[in-house]
């Protein structure tokens, strides 16, 4: 048995008055204007609201959600995989921005900083589109 609790430990698990608490991941971030993280994601906006920063899309189901989104440059969209496996985005035409693949939970995040119409996809999972229109 203490083999379990050593692994267990190792992973930031924690057992608190029944509920066990637990956390493994890689804090590296990279630097520029996109960055994928595990860590709780900021409040978010409703789609296109010029008065807050982020646009939110879900990953659930092998859908991003909404599908087609409007931002304004200087928006930030944050992916969030709301699914118990691995998604990624990466932008196929109109801008060029490719996460690492990240697990449930995890959120990728992407700056907006020019017009024009974006596309991009999961490619881990076929059929996983969407689009987002960029004005100024």
């Amino acid at each position: 048995m203490s083999g379990r609790i050593i692994t267990a430990l190792s992973c930031g698990a924690l057992a608190l008055g029944g509920a066990l608490v637990t956390g493994c991941g890689d804090d590296n971030k990279d630097s520029g204007s996109a960055e994928t993280t595990t860590a709780a994601p900021p409040t978010t906006a409703a789609q296109g609201d010029a008065k807050k920063s982020v646009i939110a899309v879900s990953m659930k189901a092998n859908k991003f959600i909404p599908e087609k989104i409007t931002g304004k440059v200087g928006q930030t969209v944050e992916w969030k995989n709301d699914d118990p496996y691995p998604h990624n985005v990466v932008a196929t035409k109109g801008e060029d921005f490719q996460s690492d693949n990240f697990g449930g939970g995890g959120t990728y995040k992407y700056k907006l900083d020019k017009a024009g119409k974006i596309s991009y996809v999961c490619t881990i999972h076929s059929g996983m589109v969407g689009t987002i229109t960029v004005t100024r």
